[in-house]
């Protein structure tokens, strides 16, 4: 499985992407490009791999993982526990996505658990590894 993330727009603080695979499509909201600094910037285009991810305030996820990215702390890797969980406004991440069905004209993520759900139901469902390219 192949997600592809495309980057759309920058607004209040935000970065907004489109997030598809095979027909199905989501928007995507993480905070605005900060030069890759942990815990507040967006994610950096690249290939990654989509890894179940479970903690206690982030239960039954997926982490995005890859070049200088993982979703446990490693030596030598600057980012970590970048994941995919619900949130209304950029602002309420630390440098994770939420998918959401859209966003609202002052940049709120509008339908995130709906889109949550139907995202982890999908990855439920992959079989073999899960790729996404921002």
């Amino acid at each position: 499985m192949i997600l592809t993330m495309t980057k759309m727009f920058d607004m209040r603080g935000g970065r907004y992407s489109i997030l598809a695979w095979e027909g199905h499509s989501w928007w995507v909201m993480e905070r605005e490009w900060l030069f890759n600094k942990a815990n507040i910037s967006c994610v950096p285009r690249d290939e990654y791999t989509l890894e179940s991810h479970s903690s206690q305030k982030y239960p039954d996820t997926w982490a995005i993982v890859g070049d200088g990215v993982s979703h446990l702390p490693t030596k030598g890797i600057p980012r970590f526990a970048c994941v995919l969980h619900k949130a209304v406004y950029p602002r309420d991440l630390q440098g994770c996505l939420t998918p959401c069905l859209s966003i609202s004209p002052g940049g709120a993520a509008i339908g995130a658990r709906e889109a949550m759900e139907d995202l982890r139901k999908l990855l439920h469902e992959a079989t073999g590894p899960i790729k996404i390219l921002m």
